[in-house]
């Protein structure tokens, strides 16, 4: 539960937000300057976050939440990234799971949903693609359903207040959204996850799913929307993680009492060859975060308008021409992004020196990071490039006509 959460003003503005979300992630509970924390569970980061009100972020104000918006949203998560990149990743996934009533739910399970998950700050945990059902929900003689089944790699388990589970209704076959206690019998939560982060495998058996605990019913327009929304937590990742291992070999080069023997200068910031160098990894970051910018605010409308779109319209699903463009950008964003974050992760190295592969300033965190938070790129550059060639876009990521 959140701390009085009644006498917390939540910022206002976008501007507030992130000044926000730059104060918590520089506190010592969020900040890992070390890496000691880094790849396991981090119960007093994910705590932090709570306390600071980001969890609510991006719950409507009329359901007691901070009422920002997704363009805010991506940036709050970029912001905690580059302190933390575990952390930016359960975020990131945090609000993308707490939006599923909105994406494929209706205004009484937001309703129902929302206020409640404001008052506990609680913490979302799960699969953040719909399209993962495996778990089978059978109805119960007396109302609800019991769940079965395993669930992989599934964001936040390990921490989750909630798990919001993508499942398959064993009697009719259709694919459902539920939210799930993880504290409840019959769900037993697995440590390890992709790259060591804060993720596991949860085994259900015979949990207890109530009828109020059916968040949502995916459609393929809902399903269709998501795809992006996913790939544009990542490439806001990808762009934290390259940002801060620029802060911190910055910091780092500028400490550095001696420059280079080679160097020609008095000074290391005066050395040509790394001002040249970080000059080069700067124009990759900063061409990245902009084409980021520009496809989250593409995408964001369509994100919000889930939320006031009734049911029984989803089905028509956004513009097909419109929302294959914006899918494209995105994936293109996600491609720059990574490739930045790989550049700047490994080049910093060999700009800061030998002595950079020691515990401070830590910048084998990010390269960590880097390495090991993403799924395959080669799969978003052979999209684009097919788009490109053929004008084709794939269709498991269509949008239905």
């Amino acid at each position: 539960m959140c701390d009085e959460p009644a006498q917390r003003v939540p910022p206002r503005d976008h501007a507030g937000w992130l000044a926000l979300a730059r104060t918590t992630a520089s506190g010592p509970d969020v900040d890992d300057p070390d890496g000691r924390h880094a790849g396991r569970p981090q119960a007093r980061g994910a705590e932090a976050l709570r306390q600071a009100g980001l969890l609510t972020l991006l719950i409507p104000a009329r359901h007691g939440g901070g009422g920002a918006t997704w363009r805010t949203a991506f940036q709050v998560v970029r912001e905690v990234a580059a302190a933390n990149g575990d952390l930016g990743l359960l975020l990131g996934h945090h609000y993308l799971l707490s939006w599923t009533p909105a994406l494929h739910g209706t205004e009484a399970d937001r309703e129902r949903v929302w206020p409640v998950a404001a008052a506990a700050c609680r913490l979302w945990g799960g699969a953040p693609d719909p399209r993962d059902a495996s778990p089978t929900l059978a109805p119960r003689p007396h109302g609800g359903f019991t769940l079965d089944g395993t669930t992989a790699i599934t964001s936040g388990a390990v921490l989750a207040d909630r798990l919001a589970v993508g499942a398959t209704r064993a009697d009719t076959g259709e694919p459902l959204m539920v939210l799930v206690d993880p504290a409840g019998p019959g769900v037993a939560r697995a440590e390890g996850g992709a790259g060591g982060a804060p993720n596991g495998t949860v085994l259900f058996s015979g949990a207890i799913v109530g009828e109020h605990d059916v968040i949502g019913r995916p459609s393929p327009a809902s399903t269709a929307l998501m795809a992006p929304a996913i790939q544009m937590v990542f490439a806001q990742l990808y762009l934290g993680i390259a940002e801060g291992a620029l802060d911190a070999a910055r910091a780092h080069a500028v400490a550095r009492s001696r420059p280079w023997p080679l160097g020609q200068a008095r000074r290391t910031g005066g050395d040509a060859y790394l001002a040249g160098a970080y000059g080069g990894l700067l124009a990759q970051v900063r061409a990245a975060r902009a084409l980021a910018d520009r496809a989250a605010d593409d995408l964001a409308p369509d994100l919000h308008g889930a939320a006031a779109r009734p049911q029984s319209a989803e089905s028509a699903g956004p513009p097909d021409e419109r929302y294959c463009e914006t899918a494209v950008l995105v994936a293109t964003a996600k491609i720059a992004a990574v490739q930045a974050s790989l550049a700047v992760a490994s080049r910093v190295f060999e700009l800061a020196g030998p002595d950079s592969a020691r515990a401070r300033p830590g910048l084998a965190r990010f390269w960590r990071y880097a390495k090991t938070l993403h799924d395959p790129v080669a799969h978003r550059q052979a999209e684009v490039g097919r788009e490109f060639l053929t004008g084709e876009f794939p269709p498991e990521r269509k949008a239905p006509p």
